[in-house]
């Protein structure tokens, strides 16, 4: 069984700077299921004057998550657990697994890794699926074996025109290349941790099926 975090966070500078305002955690089973297995919203009584403080890496102000899902600072304000008590609960679900995330240097490096989660020694994390799907994805792509045929043309063009040496594929985009019989449903789909978590298991379900034909 392998488990798959996803957060939501006030932004992208992590620890100290910002915060998980949200954790998402999906299991991928030995059987092959893909599982929600925990989600909360946790609570901070300031996030409110947080907010009004906040400014976001390309100058705008305001967090981000607010403006671009369906969480609000209500839930945040209203939530049941504080960060410490979602952090003593995370630590025992994955004390000695096998965990991993869609950007590790991210979710972890930044912010899972730091007080008050200090994930760091509690599980193994030998996968970051965003560098395995990456890889694979551009490979279908240039093999022209994407079934979307808009999609494929838009990864690689993308790749072309970009600054970076490497150009990281979404995990939405990984999601519809390498899954394209959709198995989690996307319609209707939230842009939240445990939605996120539990796509994420199903990208790499499908990564390891394509690597483990017989499997």
């Amino acid at each position: 069984m392998v488990l798959i975090i996803d957060t939501e966070t006030t932004g992208l500078s992590g620890y100290p700077k910002d915060r998980v305002l949200e954790i998402g955690i999906a299991e991928l089973t030995d059987d092959g299921e893909v599982k929600r297995a925990y989600s909360e919203i946790i609570r901070y009584p300031d996030i409110e004057e947080f907010d009004r403080k906040y400014v976001n890496l390309d100058g705008s102000e305001w967090i981000w998550i607010y403006r671009n899902s369906d969480l609000r600072i209500e839930d945040t304000l209203d939530a049941a657990k504080d960060v410490e008590a979602v952090a003593a609960e995370v630590k025992e679900i994955v004390s000695g697994m096998e965990v991993t995330s869609y950007n590790v240097p991210f979710d972890f490096g930044k912010f899972l890794y730091h007080e008050p989660w200090n994930l760091k020694e509690l599980c193994s994390i030998p996968y970051d699926i965003m560098e395995l799907a990456t890889k694979r994805v551009y490979s279908l792509a240039e093999d022209d074996l994407v079934q979307d045929k808009v999609l494929q043309e838009r990864l690689l063009r993308e790749r072309e025109e970009s600054y970076y040496p490497e150009k990281w594929v979404r995990s939405i985009d990984a999601y519809r290349a390498l899954c394209p019989e959709d198995p989690m449903g996307l319609e209707g789909m939230r842009h939240r941790a445990i939605d996120d978590a539990v796509m994420e298991g199903w990208i790499f379900k499908a990564l390891y099926q394509q690597s483990n034909p017989g499997a």
